[in-house]
């Protein structure tokens, strides 16, 4: 674990370093758009992102049903905020640790608790990449100036594939061989995994919006549809980034680059959003800790006794 932190570290710092260096060389452009930015505007971003974040820790109910373990959806939505916290942490793998196991320590079981997480991350950013899949066509004309954006899009039928359960059955015989567990864990029908990456997308057109909404704090016409494919794909850089804690920096800057926005306001707007995305995080914890409850103590097993 401490050299994947340490070279997360690194990644992360040197990605830190372009955006910073963008909006230092750009200063006086940027100093001027953050001085007269909209309090309105930012206000909508935050309630925005606190929708979108909202939507995501709803969502994951339904890959735990979809793994055979129905679960309450306020509690399943505290265990997702105190988890997220994780995702801070240089890693990559701390908030399905961290969700995963207060999952577990809320009475779902292992096997079901942190396959549930990566259920759901995988669901989460390929429906960020579906949405890119219909962006990137209505704005093709510019993205000449961003082809990666071209190239991530073949992440999403390769993700699909990867959700059949021909795919997962393969990847579940692989971990019962190296671990002994998980054989009872359940393979969800495609068209079910299918319907949760859809179940997903409304969560990112909040980020996205949320995303606008800060560039349109600091710009009088920022750009919709660039914006919109930017932030998906910088999202889905940094959660492919798992060493670097959050994708710091690798958000940013590929945000910068396909944006299409001068470097030091693209490196502006998105420091923003990532510190609306943070009181969000920070919120949505403090908001939902009087939803984490227990497992109920075991009834230690004797004699049926029949009501007759």
């Amino acid at each position: 674990m401490v050299a994947p932190a340490v070279v997360g570290g690194v990644i992360g710092a040197v990605c830190i370093g372009f955006v910073a260096s963008r909006m230092a060389s750009q200063w006086d452009e940027v100093r001027d758009h953050v001085a007269d930015a909209s309090v309105g505007w930012l206000l909508l971003a935050l309630a925005l992102a606190g929708s979108g974040m909202a939507w995501i820790a709803a969502c994951w109910p339904q890959a735990l049903r979809l793994l055979g373990h129905p679960t309450d959806r306020r509690q399943a939505v505290a265990w997702y905020f105190a988890g997220e916290i994780g995702k801070y942490v240089p890693g990559g793998v701390w908030p399905v640790l961290g969700r995963g196991e207060l999952a577990r320590r809320g009475g779902v079981p292992r096997s079901r608790a942190y396959p549930s997480v990566g259920l759901s991350l995988v669901a989460l950013y390929l429906a960020a990449l579906a949405l890119a899949s219909v962006l990137v066509p209505l704005d093709l004309a510019k993205q000449s100036e961003s082809p990666a954006a071209l190239a991530m899009l073949v992440l999403l039928p390769l993700g699909l594939a990867a959700l059949h359960p021909a795919s997962l059955s393969r990847v579940r015989d692989v971990v019962v061989r190296l671990t002994g567990r998980g054989a009872d864990v359940e393979i969800p029908p495609w068209r079910h995994t299918v319907a949760l990456v859809v179940c997903y997308v409304p969560a990112w057109l909040f980020i996205w919006g949320a995303t606008w909404c800060v560039a349109r704090a600091l710009l009088p016409h920022p750009p919709v549809l660039r914006i919109g494919v930017a932030t998906t794909l910088s999202w889905t850089a940094g959660f492919v980034a798992v060493p670097v804690p959050a994708g710091a920096g690798i958000r940013e800057a590929v945000f910068v680059a396909s944006s299409g926005l001068p470097a030091g306001i693209g490196a502006t707007i998105a420091v923003g959003s990532r510190l609306a995305f943070l009181i969000v995080d920070v919120v949505g914890v403090a908001l939902s800790a009087p939803w984490h409850r227990r497992r109920a103590p075991r009834v230690p097993a004797g004699p049926v006794v029949s009501d007759a």
